[in-house]
């Protein structure tokens, strides 16, 4: 009997001290959650796409090429620029990859603060799926292509359309999401899409022809901005992080850094070895006359 008392009251004292321990941990959670919360809202965050020229960002953030006691860099990763102009807009990165032309008509029509950190070495190329019959920029003619509007691809459009003798309209149809248009060019459920690195080359060796490529413009559009006027020390020890990892990918074939491209591109290795050769910018302020063309090109 004495000894069945013992067991309950054991089991008494186990169950008590597993109900203190589940509340501990319940609590000690809360407040991990809350610590997290606080740290996310004064991290430095930043709007990529998986394109090469957000590479420098993945890689200082990926190797730590930076002072966490001076900055928290996080990364949000959207797979088309019309999500990183709304993360803009509603104030939930510090900085964004874009383009002069998109970033000057959020400044314009949305209203954004926005400050110009660097120009970057993106490009934009048109390529034709092989079964559109589109073969140069006078065959796009009744033709489809898939685009972002108010952005570069329009600017280049236009450009293509007023630059070449084409005998009928094209049509530009606003695809936003990079990987969609991607898979529309290839399904053949649209004549032409605008890409940009790793997926021209993607594109490429799927069978698709470049058409035309931003490379013929007199003009640099890539960029990366600073969104509300994030703290200085933010931007300064950003750039320095920027800086670094430029001057290491120039220092390597773009294939050394193949596991990276791979995490945030979602391509595979045959995409990383039929990359181009690219070389990197450390941080420098878009031209004046590049700003001022993109202010005055959409209406």
């Amino acid at each position: 009997m004495e000894s069945i008392k013992y067991l309950l009251l054991f089991a008494a004292i186990t169950l008590v001290g597993c109900q203190v321990s589940d509340e501990e941990d319940s609590l000690i959670g809360k407040r991990k959650n809350k610590v997290e919360e606080v740290a996310y809202a004064r991290a430095f965050k930043v709007g990529v796409t998986p394109t090469m020229d957000c590479l420098p960002i993945f890689l200082l953030k990926d190797s730590n090429l930076y002072n966490p006691d001076n900055i928290d860099i996080r990364l949000k990763e959207y797979s088309s620029q019309l999500n990183c102009d709304t993360a803009m807009q509603n104030g939930r990165v510090q900085a964004s990859v874009t383009d002069l032309i998109r970033a000057e008509y959020l400044k314009e029509e949305k209203h954004i603060v926005l400050d110009y950190m660097t120009e970057t070495n993106a490009t934009w190329q048109l390529l034709a799926s092989p079964q559109s019959g589109v073969k140069k920029p006078e065959d796009l003619g009744n033709k489809i292509i898939g685009l972002t509007f108010n952005s570069i691809m329009q600017y280049l459009t236009i450009r293509v359309f007023s630059g070449h003798d084409i005998s009928s309209r094209f049509y530009g149809s606003q695809i936003n999401d990079i990987f969609i248009r991607l898979k529309m060019l290839n399904n053949n459920q649209i004549d032409a899409i605008w890409t940009s690195e790793p997926q021209t080359t993607q594109a490429k060796l799927l069978g698709n022809r470049e058409i035309y490529s931003s490379v013929n413009e007199n003009f640099i559009p890539g960029a990366i901005v600073y969104v509300n006027n994030p703290k200085i020390e933010h931007q300064r020890a950003f750039e320095v992080a920027y800086n670094k990892a430029v001057d290491i990918l120039n220092s390597h074939s773009i294939q050394y850094f193949a596991p990276l491209i791979k995490k945030y591109m979602k391509v595979d290795d045959k995409v990383v070895a039929a990359l181009p050769k690219i070389t990197y910018k450390r941080v420098i302020a878009p031209r004046e006359r590049a700003i001022n063309k993109a202010r005055n090109i959409l209406p």
